[in-house]
């Protein structure tokens, strides 16, 4: 499951806080404002749209849509697969913090180990700690990534 919170900035009126959540990685976005849910939207033929609920303001709708987009678990997946297309069949966004890596049946997986850790250090956020579960399609072996957040030498 993840949840981020959107603060919806209006001229002269009261800023409304949105908290937004998903179940799973395919799964639209519930809205919520306090304890109130509000209705669903998802990002139908590239546009965010409300698709279920009470009228939540468009351009409320295009901003939170604006903020799921720039998260690293938006482009995250689609990065690592292009990355390594011989490797990487999917890549399941489990939580912020943690994604499932899952590669061909008959791929190497030591051979992929030792291209995936150093790369994902470049490909992923510096300030962001994650783990990666590294598995073979149709195997049980896990194996796991730790990449810790980078302290940042210009502070």
């Amino acid at each position: 499951m993840i949840e981020l919170t959107y603060l919806f900035k209006q001229e002269f009126l009261d800023d409304v806080s949105y908290q937004l959540i998903r179940a799973g990685t395919k799964d639209p976005w519930l809205v919520l404002s306090g304890c109130k849910v509000l209705g669903i939207i998802d990002e139908v033929e590239g546009t965010w749209t409300q698709i279920v609920g009470e009228d939540i303001p468009p351009m409320a709708v295009k901003k939170m849509g604006d903020l799921i987009s720039i998260q690293q678990f938006s482009w995250l997946p689609d990065l690592i697969k292009k990355q390594w297309p011989k490797y990487v069949l999917d890549v399941v966004v489990e939580n912020l913090e943690c994604y499932e890596i899952i590669c061909h049946a008959e791929t190497c997986f030591k051979r992929f180990l030792r291209r995936f850790i150093p790369g994902i250090h470049a490909l992923a956020q510096r300030e962001s700690a994650l783990v990666f579960k590294v598995r073979c399609f149709g195997k049980s072996d896990c194996y796991e990534v730790f990449k810790a957040p980078a302290a940042d030498r210009y502070v």
